[in-house]
């Protein structure tokens, strides 16, 4: 006869192990590291898009995207003498809270701050959903973004100095 009682509380110790932790952390670091990947990929496709317009004009194009020495959680671009003049940092919380995000800042030719935005990242595995930030780290589910989404409005956001 099974122990339903022994084997549930057996499971409830182990899932909350240390070591059940650990793992399940690591576990979503690199899901997140992917998904800021997928990010990464889709704003180069949508600056490749805005530099074709840009080199028309005869202005300077967007550089970018590029990780300074090598950090796996940020991604810069530099626009002219605005050199970064965009930084996105993929910042994580622990796995037992399940929230996370992708706080955009927009850097004028000084370095200081013109603007910001938050993407907050809620989820698992393959099943991270994006959403904007309505308040520092509350999701505004009612429109969710995907990786494209965010490039179409990180890239507008770097030539008009601004969030729209």
């Amino acid at each position: 006869m099974v122990d339903y009682a022994k084997l549930i509380d057996e499971e409830k110790a182990r899932k909350d192990s240390p070591l059940a932790s650990a793992e399940a952390q690591r576990l979503r670091d690199l899901d997140l590291l992917a998904y800021f990947r997928r990010i990464e990929i889709d704003l180069d496709e949508e600056t490749a898009k805005a530099n074709i317009e840009l080199e028309k004009r005869g202005d300077p194009k967007i550089e970018g995207p590029y990780r300074p020495a090598k950090v796996e959680d940020r991604i810069e671009f530099a626009l002219g003498a605005r050199k970064p003049c965009c930084r996105l940092v993929l910042q994580s919380t622990s796995a037992k809270v399940g929230l996370s995000r992708v706080h955009v800042e927009l850097l004028d030719n000084a370095g200081a701050l013109i603007g910001q935005a938050d993407y907050v990242i809620e989820g698992e595995g393959s099943a991270l959903m994006t959403y904007r930030s309505v308040v520092e780290g509350f999701p505004d589910r009612s429109a969710q973004l995907g990786s494209a989404e965010i490039a179409q409005e990180v890239i507008p956001g770097i030539l008009r100095g601004r969030f729209a």
